[in-house]
């Protein structure tokens, strides 16, 4: 009997923590918001290819994943291609090492915008005590918000016929899963009007 029970709870134990572990490698990469708008009729039967311009092993590596997201939505990817896909990312609230949150960033490129003359030197204040309510905090770094916009044109039209925005939180540090998230992602709004939805 007791054997039994040791046998039902490791039994129990082992599912739960391939259920659980499951659950993790479940997880989204990035969760956000995307909308689409078609602003022309694609092709009835879509061939998609994706246009990378840096030809570079990592973004190459990328854009398969995010093909395969694409075909993983159901839609064709291919050579014979009669819509192809630009995708511009960026990302927002990422800060340079050695800058803190909130510092301000020194653009070398803006000097020659600087005009006026030499204001006089004001005398300073001594520092802030760093006890009491003044002491440095630490602060939770909060993940990045990648920005990533995709557009569509078909055949050798270059007029954008089809656009979707997304913007999300990165929650993971694999790029190639979040690639093939988002190309699903895409790949099942693709050619259709989307209102802002969560993903």
């Amino acid at each position: 009997m007791r054997s039994m029970t040791a046998l039902r709870n490791t039994a129990l134990l082992a599912l739960g923590a391939t259920v659980w572990c499951g659950g993790a490698s479940g997880t989204p990469s990035c969760q956000g918001t995307y909308a689409a708008t078609l602003l022309q009729p694609l092709p009835e039967r879509l061939v998609v290819e994706l246009d990378i311009r840096d030809r570079s092993k990592r973004n190459l590596m990328l854009g398969d994943q995010f093909l395969t997201g694409v075909r993983e939505a159901g839609v064709v990817v291919g050579q014979d291609a009669n819509v192809l896909l630009h995708v511009t990312t960026s990302r927002l609230g990422e800060t340079s090492s050695g800058a803190g949150r909130g510092s301000e960033r020194n653009y070398p490129g803006l000097g020659g915008l600087a005009g006026g003359g030499k204001l006089p030197t004001l005398p300073t204040l001594p520092a802030m005590p760093t006890t009491g309510m003044m002491a440095s905090r630490s602060v939770p770094a909060a993940q990045p918000l990648l920005v990533v916009r995709v557009d569509a044109t078909a055949g050798k039209d270059a007029r954008i016929a089809w656009v979707a925005s997304m913007q999300c939180r990165m929650t993971g540090s694999d790029e190639g899963r979040l690639a093939q998230e988002l190309g699903r992602v895409i790949g099942g709004a693709l050619g259709t009007r989307v209102e802002r939805q969560a993903f």
